[in-house]
């Protein structure tokens, strides 16, 4: 994007706002794991990344070692039209495992998914790799992958896994009305 995609400005909001604000429909406290920059959202704590420069690996352990609960739901401020339901739906669905993550067309969406604290040993390793990609670390965590026919029964549309990765895209989106 050539600039901080959390600042940009979307259907009257900061990228960062209007996650945190959908975040909080289903999750108390909202946590930001900012990287190594402050995102200041007024209500809504900041926490710094366990590990710099490693991306959203070094934002999840933060967020894990930080809440106060036992399951983290976790989504990327570039996925203005992640759907908190979805979130409750893996929530109820992890059962014993370590992480909840949908499938969709283009595979696992683990910047969609909702974590236990009990993977913090996993996350901790994954740390210490050269690995640093979440798709990877759900292959090491135990894993219930929620497959596209579970979740759409549901009622979640797929739009959710729509991401903002480009001018373009934003462009895009904006003229069209989507949201």
């Amino acid at each position: 994007m050539g600039r901080d995609k959390a600042l940009i400005r979307f259907e009257g909001h900061t990228l960062v706002e209007r996650a945190a604000e959908r975040l909080g429909r289903v999750c108390n406290p909202v946590l930001i794991a900012s990287g190594a920059r402050r995102l200041d959202v007024a209500g809504h704590l900041s926490v710094d990344d366990a590990v710099p420069g490693i991306g959203p690996l070094g934002g999840l352990a933060a967020a894990l070692l930080a809440s106060p609960h036992q399951l983290l739901a976790a989504i990327a401020v570039d996925m203005p039209w992640f759907d908190p339901a979805l979130l409750l739906l893996l929530s109820e669905r992890i059962g014993d495992n370590e992480a909840c993550v949908p499938l969709t067309d283009r595979g696992p969406e683990p910047l969609h998914a909702v974590y236990a604290r009990a993977g913090l040993p996993v996350v901790d390793a994954a740390m210490s790799s050269a690995d640093h990609s979440l798709r990877r670390l759900c292959s090491d965590l135990r894993v219930r992958y929620v497959p596209k026919d579970e979740w759409r029964g549901a009622g979640i549309a797929p739009g959710f896994a729509r991401n903002i990765n480009t001018a373009v895209d934003l462009a895009r989106f904006t003229e069209a009305g989507i949201g």
